[in-house]
This record gives C-alpha cells, structure tokens and sequence, in this order.
C-alpha cells in the first residue's frame, strides 16, 4: 500500500497555502504519476521472474486515478489462470512421434520436464498442453499455469512495485508543488 506521509502532505498544504486546493492537487497528480510507475514496473517485474508477455500482464490490470477531491487511487490485476502455451513450452507445436517429455518453464530460471504431458490442437484450434486424466485414451485435461494476480502477488514483484511508486510520488510530488509555485497550475 503506498500512502502519503504526515510530512509530505503538510509540506504541500504549508507551500501551497494561498493557492485554493493547491495541495491536493498536487497530491492527487502526483499520487497518479505514481499509480502509473507501478503499473509500468508490476509488468517489468512480473517479466523479470515468469515467461510472459507485456500484453497479458498490462490486460489484466485495471488503474483508477485519484482527484483533488479524493485523494484514493488503485490498481487491481483481475484474470484467470494461462494455459501452459503461454509460457515457454519445448516442444510448441503437436508432434505425435515425439520420444522426449515436454519442457515446460513458467519461472525464469525454473521449471522441467512433464511427464506424460502432451501439446495437441483441438477442433477448435486452441493450442494447449494436455495430460490424460485417466488410463483411458480420453478424457485429457489441459495444464495451467498461474494468473497474472497471482504473479503479482510474488513478494519480489510486490516489493519492487511499492519502492518504485513510493520514489516516484516522492519526485513528483516536490516537481507538482515547484510547477504550481511557479504558476503553471
């Protein structure tokens, strides 16, 4: 969670003072400038650590904005579960004469062979990582791999995204109260 100090507000209101709604006007850009650091750094890190791209990461999160008025601002990464194709898979494509397992590496650094694990494409043409689920030729069940919240959720995601926002709001709070000062409002 990334709040303003007791010093940094009341040194915007005590600089800001003969300017009407001044200060949290300055908060609120930059406690939004903000907001987008973390956005841009939550996929950066998320990167860092899994196989994915910056698209799947940026589609699940969701940013509202603080005002002057309310001095709140969130950011929400809401998705469901990536089939195992989405990540680093050996082989990609079906290949039913195969003798090796399939690779798979969802973490950097991390991940291996599944056993009895198979890439097939179905009617539909959705390409996907499947294991039988019994002895039987059919049914199959596809592999997953985590969610995005569930990426950012990693403590080393976590962490990195907190010290970058609460820099940035530090900056851009002092540049919001310079620029108003200088009456570029």
């Amino acid at each position: 969670m990334i709040e303003f100090t007791a010093e940094q507000i009341e040194k915007a209101e005590r600089l800001l003072q003969h300017i009407p709604g001044g200060a949290q006007k300055a908060l609120s850009r930059a406690m939004n400038r903000a907001v987008d650091s973390a956005k841009t750094e939550a996929s950066r890190k998320a990167r860092e650590t899994y196989h994915i791209r910056h698209k799947d990461v940026l589609d699940t999160i969701k940013v509202s904005k603080a005002s002057p008025s309310n001095l709140n601002a969130m950011i929400v990464s809401r998705g469901y579960v990536f089939a195992l194709t989405r990540f680093q898979v050996n082989p990609k494509k079906p290949q039913p004469k195969r003798k090796k397992e399939i690779v798979v590496r969802v973490k950097r650094g991390e991940g291996g062979p599944i056993k009895k694990a198979f890439v097939t494409q179905l009617k539909s043409g959705h390409l996907g990582v499947f294991k039988r689920a019994g002895k039987a030729r059919f049914p199959i069940e596809q592999l997953y791999g985590p969610s995005v919240p569930q990426m950012l959720g990693n403590v080393k995601v976590t962490e990195a995204v907190e010290r970058r926002a609460m820099a940035v709001m530090d900056e851009r709070l002092d540049h919001e109260i310079k620029r108003m000062l200088e009456g570029q409002t």
